[in-house]
């Protein structure tokens, strides 16, 4: 029990035009033994109204008198009482423990830490007190959310405590670790104290499902359509589910494309259900004949979509069992080997941020059955931590590993072989293609969703790309002083090795080792040399694309002769490890066999350095592009100019049945662009199923006709978009997201627009200025009053069904940049084939994604709103009926800014 009174307060702040913080409302409970003692509460709650700091300050004795001999507890309070100490000015030498920190470590799957959420999911109040946002209730929430992080760390054995120890020194939320260990040394002295791994346990094998193979399996395909029909099994079974003709349809044409053994390309519009449309018959299929399908994703959160809600339901509804597994690259699993390695070189970590993902990481293995990284809250230092914890290093071999009976990635393995559908990324698909098919089980049915990215892809997988970064991270990985490496994992077992498997030529052995680390220094060397030529090469511009034209320039012979001495040193140190393969051949025992895994991983990538830079030199194949592209670093790009040939080949050819489906693959109700981009034949059987929605009716299509002239600066360009973003916005309170071509225009306009909201109460999110895309969009769902401006990445993969999102504005027709480097060499490859890159190319993708932006907005039968065109392109140019004829509405407006405000004013007041 806690022995000591604890003081928890909350301050509501608000900037000041000074940029000075003033202080609203505060409120602070003082707890003693598990009760409310007293209450200290100031400003617009409570009878004396509005306060300033003079009012404030008369009871500053009070206050401190208040605090004394106590703990301070706050939910992201560093602020608020640093705010509070400058306006009483004093100085609280109290402990101070935030409920932020602890919540992230003891709660370490939520993907949201913002008090009232909290309290919602851990049901710390009743549903009616999360409606008080009143700086007393919030005070209160952050005691009981206290209380619910020291009754999560009851749960511990003393163990937990021993390996956080390190972590929590010199951080202010020590003395809560420290109290909770004496606690449960003194109510729980007989609690067992585990030592190593402590893991959650694992009841029921690697399936929790009831298999039963005997299970009878209804032979006919029509009864896969029947699940679909009205009075249907999903009709009786799923409380508001509604039969869908065009689901149907699509349910019927991947039956029929597993029973017959041919290819189908589905576009299916939102709503129609496509999930079930495709996961029903996959695992009528596998059931049927033993056959494992493989569903590829191109986002994590239709991945996630697909494991933790639809194939649950599924599971309750079929009259069979199933067998259906998720697996992700190597990257995203946690390497229990590396996880005791950096508990035992714990000085290694460094920083507060990284030593509480330490402690959040602690907390998560004892609970996940997957160790996927995708369960983890992305808390502060755990990015910069993961690569030293993840199973994407070169040692793992999860076979030979001594911790192969608990490896999460060999778990999730057998769960792939043994599944009848697994789920993956296109990443995972492509890397299996890399690889020969050796990352994958055997499979000869795949359905592809989300399919108009597989030719983007395809591209970025089987091109390559190379850092300075990379390069160190590989030749570190061999050698480096101090920490872990190749060279010194060597040394370290040298003489252990050579008694054990005395027949091995260690004498040779160790005379090529030791040439290592010299070579190893003189990569890093050249490598340093070569990225400065790449630096002053692509000067202040973000792409540069070497073409057959650069080998007449001055500075090409030197790059030639930068490129042939890092070769050479890398040839250098990749002749040390064949020369050690060969020493090794012959013995059979496992650490040998694990080593020469090491060795050929490390070989393997070596050589993968020579050849991207081989293709940068190579620039006279039409087929290829290499490019220098300067985002977070500097990287050396190659790409194959087209993948047809790639994919008919290994996978269209190879595999019996393929299903691609999306919401937007046809341009004006044709798929030959999609089919052949992709190496499918033009009699592939094609399918559009219409969306259920009835979007002329849920929603208004405007387009602002642009009365403005090429002689317009851009100063006032920015000015009228902003006029019209503004105007938008406060008619909609908030609840728009507006899309971009350029992230230069965006945060320009971001500028612009956020004190103008302010002033009105309406949040301005923007990416690039407020965090990733996930944490946009959550801030984005929570609060109506706000608007959120997206770039590339905001164009596709959003659902927020609603009436948070009610507004989408589109600046632009999403045109690639025909200066980028990929579309530069692709433009020219068709033009040396008398075609035209207009139209075969930058047209079609720019529909594409325009088909993207514009459903963003209706996600649902209840979803009402505006989608509103600021590029009149569409009505002025030839080609704008590609854009309006691929649309799912029949009607539209057009006209100036006014006629468009008086249209959302006419649809507000209908509402």
């Amino acid at each position: 029990m806690v022995h000591y009174d604890i003081v928890v307060f909350h301050i509501e702040t608000a900037f000041q035009e000074d940029k000075n913080e003033e202080i609203l409302e505060f409120a602070a409970l003082r707890i003693h033994d598990g009760r409310v003692q007293k209450s200290l509460l100031f400003g617009q709650s409570v009878e004396e109204g509005p306060f300033g700091i003079a009012s404030l300050s008369k009871r500053r004795q009070e206050i401190i008198e208040f605090f004394a001999d106590t703990v301070l507890i706050g939910h992201q309070g560093t602020l608020g009482l640093r705010n509070l100490e400058r306006t009483l000015n004093v100085y609280f030498e109290q402990v101070y423990w935030d409920t932020l920190d602890l919540a992230r470590i003891f709660f370490p799957t939520l993907q949201d830490y913002r008090l009232l959420y909290l309290a919602e999911i851990l049901r710390l109040a009743q549903e009616e007190e999360l409606n008080s946002f009143s700086a007393e209730r919030k005070a209160f929430l952050t005691w009981k959310l206290f209380e619910a992080c020291r009754e999560k760390g009851r749960e511990y054995d003393l163990s937990f405590f021993d390996q956080a120890q390190y972590f929590i020194e010199g951080w202010s939320g020590k003395g809560f670790f420290d109290d909770l260990r004496r606690e449960i040394t003194t109510r729980f002295s007989d609690r067992r104290i585990q030592t190593d791994l402590v893991l959650a346990p694992i009841s029921e094998g690697l399936f929790s499902q009831n298999q039963g193979h005997n299970q009878k399996i209804p032979d006919s395909m029509n009864w896969v359509i029947e699940c679909f029909s009205q009075n249907g099994i999903l009709e009786q079974s799923l409380p508001g589910y509604e039969c869908r003709l065009g689901q149907m349809k699509m349910a019927r044409l991947i039956a029929e494309g597993f029973s017959s053994a041919h290819h189908v390309v589905v576009e299916a519009g939102t709503g129609t259900g496509k999930s079930f449309a495709y996961l029903l018959p996959s695992l009528w299929f596998a059931r049927k004949t033993g056959r494992k399908v493989v569903i590829a994703t191109h986002t994590i959160p239709l991945q996630e979509q697909l494991q933790k809600k639809d194939i649950p339901v599924l599971e309750k509804v079929l009259p069979f069992s199933f067998r259906s597994s998720v697996l992700k690259g190597k990257g995203n699993y946690c390497c229990l080997k590396k996880w005791l390695s950096c508990l035992s070189n714990s000085s290694e970590i460094k920083g507060r941020d990284q030593k509480l993902a330490i402690l959040s990481t602690l907390v998560w293995l004892r609970e996940t059955l997957t160790g996927d990284i995708q369960e983890l809250a992305k808390v502060p230092g755990l990015i910069a931590l993961w690569p030293t914890l993840n199973a994407d290093h070169e040692m793992c071999n999860p076979s030979k590993c001594s911790k192969a009976g608990v490896c999460f990635l060999l778990r999730a393995r057998k769960k792939a072989e043994e599944a009848d559908v697994l789920i993956v990324n296109h990443s995972l698909l492509f890397s299996d293609l890399k690889t020969d098919y050796n990352v994958l089980p055997e499979y000869h049915q795949l359905v592809i969703d989300e399919a108009h990215q597989i030719y983007q892809t395809a591209l970025q997988n089987l091109g390559s790309e190379l850092s300075q970064e990379s390069i160190f991270r590989t030749t570190e990985a061999i050698f480096r002083k101090p920490g872990p490496s190749f060279y010194g994992s060597m040394k370290q077992r040298w003489l252990s090795l050579t008694e054990r498997v005395p027949i091995v030529a260690w004498d040779s052995f160790e005379k090529h080792l030791d040439n290592i680390p010299e070579l190893s220094l003189r990569i890093t060397e050249q490598a340093q040399e070569l990225f400065q030529l790449f630096e002053d090469i692509l000067g202040p511009n973000r792409t540069f694309r070497f073409v057959p034209n650069h080998t007449n320039l001055s500075w090409w012979k030197l790059l030639l002769i930068q490129i042939e001495n890092l070769s050479g040193r890398i040839k250098s140190l990749a002749t040390v490890f064949q020369n050690l393969t060969s020493i090794l051949s012959g013995e059979e025992s496992d650490e040998i066999e694990e080593l020469r895994y090491v060795i050929a991983t490390h070989l393997r990538e070596l050589q993968e350095i020579q050849e991207t830079l081989a293709l940068a030199i190579n620039v006279h194949n039409p087929e290829q592009v290499t490019w220098l592209e300067r985002s977070s670093r500097l990287y050396l790009k190659t790409s194959p100019i087209r993948v047809d040939e790639i994919l008919k080949e290994k996978i269209f050819d190879r595999l019996e049945t393929v299903i691609l489906t999306s919401a937007t693959l046809s341009i004006a109700n044709s798929f030959n662009h999609f089919l052949q981009d992709i190496g499918l034949s033009l009699r592939t059987k094609t399918a559009v199923v219409d969306s259920p929605f009835d979007f002329d009716k849920q929603m208004n299509f405007y387009i602002l006709k642009n009365s403005s002239t090429s002689q317009v600066s851009d100063q006032e360009k920015l000015a009228n978009l902003s006029e019209i973003i503004l105007e938008v916005v406060k008619r909609m309170q908030g609840r728009t997201l507006v899309l971009f071509t350029a992230h230069k225009l965006l945060q320009e306009t971001y500028e612009v627009l956020q004190p103008r909201l302010k002033r009105i109460e309406i949040d301005t999110l923007a990416q690039g200025v407020h965090g990733e895309r996930t944490t946009l969009l959550e801030t984005f769902k929570r609060n109506s009053k706000s608007v959120l401006l997206g770039a590339n990445s905001f164009w596709e993969g959003i659902d927020i069904p609603g009436e948070t999102l009610s507004c989408v504005i589109l600046v632009k027709l999403p045109f690639w940049p025909p200066s980028l480097p990929l579309i530069e060499a692709r433009s020219e490859f068709l033009k040396a084939q008398g075609r035209d890159p207009f139209r075969e190319l930058l047209l079609p993708e720019a529909v594409i994604r325009f088909k993207q932006g514009f459903g963003r907005l209706i996600r649902s039968k209840e979803d009402r709103g505006f989608v509103i065109l600021l590029d009149d392109r569409v009505i002025n140019k030839y080609y704008g009926k590609y854009f309006l004829n691929s649309l799912p509405v029949k009607t539209h407006f057009r006209g100036d800014g006014n006629l468009l405000y008086e249209k959302i004013d006419e649809w507000l007041l209908g509402i």
